[in-house]
């Protein structure tokens, strides 16, 4: 448990210190997060369960000029490492992002305020010519201050959090439960509404209901999905170009 603890809290620093997001930004998907802690805490297939449905819930997620509706971060691996540890249903986990990564909106203003003073120090370092010192406050205190925004309390939730996060889904009221439910299951309806707002154009649109369709009514899995749109989009290129030599 300490070492699936240990992961997870690097993960979680990982997955907020700017420099890993040089490297990959895939930390900010829970599909992808979620999944990872569940292969660091011996669950692969809970954690992926989870993380569906919460990158479901937050598949419309966008920080349009500077606010930000939910810690997306704090929401794939927090929810997945919670949903574990207390060995809830998978549904749960959308409970469990959506309240944790409105936690982790304060997470991340207290990370970008205090992060403030280390530029400061950083401009000094360059007025007096030391490069040595601008990299050092670039780097090493933006670590060490997500690991301990970020790392430390999941690592803690980890250790000692089996026991309180049981103990908290008890004694959350049923009222509250079946609201907190029902509003989980309206934002991934929201979700897909944004995302069509960005991808519903007059040449697009149509494929997407053809995919909908497939699935609704053929009953084809993702992976069938995935062929049919590959073969389809094969054919098009091949005759869009075969369209332009002729002309």
């Amino acid at each position: 448990m300490i070492l699936s603890a240990i992961l997870v809290a690097l993960l979680a620093t990982g997955s907020q210190w700017w420099f890993n997001h040089l490297i990959t930004r895939t930390w900010l998907y829970p599909l992808w997060s979620g999944f990872l802690v569940g292969v660091f805490m011996g669950q692969p297939i809970l954690g992926m369960k989870a993380a569906a449905y919460i990158q479901l819930t937050y598949l419309g997620w966008i920080t349009a000029g500077g606010s930000m509706p939910g810690n997306l971060m704090v929401a794939g691996i927090y929810g997945t490492a919670l949903t574990i540890i207390s060995k809830a249903d998978p549904r749960m986990a959308v409970t469990f992002a959506a309240a944790l990564s409105l936690i982790g909106i304060v997470q991340n203003t207290a990370y970008m305020t205090i992060n403030a003073f280390w530029v400061h120090r950083a401009d000094k370092y360059l007025e007096e010519g030391n490069l040595k010192g601008v990299r050092l406050m670039n780097y090493l205190p933006s670590g060490i201050l997500s690991l301990l925004l970020y790392g430390l309390p999941v690592f803690l939730m980890i250790v000692y959090g089996a026991t309180w996060s049981q103990n908290m889904i008890a004694s959350i009221p049923k009222s509250l439960a079946n609201a907190l439910n029902l509003v989980a299951s309206i934002m991934p309806a929201l979700g897909i509404g944004m995302l069509l707002n960005y991808i519903g154009k007059k040449k697009l649109i149509g494929f997407f209901f053809l995919g909908f369709f497939l699935t609704v009514y053929f009953k084809l899995d993702t992976m069938a999905c995935f062929v049919f749109a590959s073969c389809v989009a094969a054919v098009m290129y091949y005759f869009q170009n075969d369209t332009e030599e002729a002309e």
